[in-house]
């Protein structure tokens, strides 16, 4: 067992919650059509297309190979969890970590949201089921996480019939297990190239997490960050930002969100 707190990560620039993340791909055992590591401080693409013939490069390995810090960050966390044997290690970890991190002390005695990976996911089923321990056993904070990990979605599913009512979860469509997602009775997000696409398929994009955290219906998320040279996403995201529409996260795009103590009451 580690005697070393996980760390968390303070709000950016697309939402205003707290986060916990680890390493993207390395954790990522659904990831099909975005399956993206970073190596040796290197980017290295391991996607293969979906049904639609559609990849991508994941924008949150990007980051790890340009921001050491960072990457330093999620592989310490990663190294943590691992040391980790049994459930109620996972959970005692998570609790004392989220209890006393500065990013996270507030949460855990006030309540409000955390998103649970913006880099990785449920790498394993024992480590999904210690964080839905953790919502139980913190009610006042709103858990929210995308995963393409729906096989362990369906094994949790089929042994205690439903998820934390304080976990909001999200089917992140392009994964190993897209079969698994309708009888799963999540919410899904479909990446787009554009709002127009997103029209055409009757979705609404989400900028700032609101549809993942509170939202209950399908919704689209738009494309950022970089891939790689020649992709038609990298095209579509040249030619957005020349006609000044959305591209990308930043203080210019920074999205504004409902404080805690107004989101709607769980299950409402």
């Amino acid at each position: 067992m580690t005697n070393s707190y996980l760390k968390f990560s303070p709000p950016n620039d697309k939402i205003v919650f707290p986060s916990f993340s680890i390493p993207a791909g390395w954790t990522c055992p659904g990831a099909l059509n975005c399956l993206t590591k970073r190596e040796k401080g290197r980017i290295a693409d391991y996607q293969t297309p979906d049904d639609n013939g559609f990849t991508y490069r994941c924008y949150a390995a990007s980051l790890e190979v340009v921001y050491k810090g960072l990457a330093k960050k999620l592989d310490e966390n990663f190294s943590n969890l691992k040391l980790c044997k049994t459930e109620k290690q996972l959970v005692s970890l998570i609790l004392s970590s989220l209890k006393n991190d500065k990013n996270t002390a507030a949460l855990f005695h006030g309540g409000g949201a955390l998103r649970v990976h913006i880099h990785g996911d449920f790498y394993n089923y024992m480590y999904l089921k210690a964080w839905f321990a953790v919502a139980k056993f913190l009610p006042d904070i709103r858990f929210y996480s995308y995963t393409k990990s729906l096989q362990y979605l369906k094994r949790y599913k089929e042994e205690f019939g439903s998820f934390p009512d304080n976990y909001l979860l999200t089917w992140s469509k392009g994964s190993r297990f897209d079969s698994i997602g309708p009888a799963l009775g999540i919410k899904s997000a479909t990446l787009v190239k554009d709002e127009e696409e997103a029209k055409a398929l009757g979705l609404e994009v989400d900028h700032n997490d609101l549809k993942a955290l509170n939202g209950t219906v399908d919704f689209a998320l738009e494309p950022h960050g970089t891939q790689p040279k020649g992709h038609i996403l990298n095209k579509i995201i040249q030619a957005k930002r020349k006609a000044g529409k959305f591209a990308g996260y930043n203080k210019k795009t920074k999205a504004t969100t409902k404080p805690a103590s107004s989101f709607p009451a769980i299950g409402a």
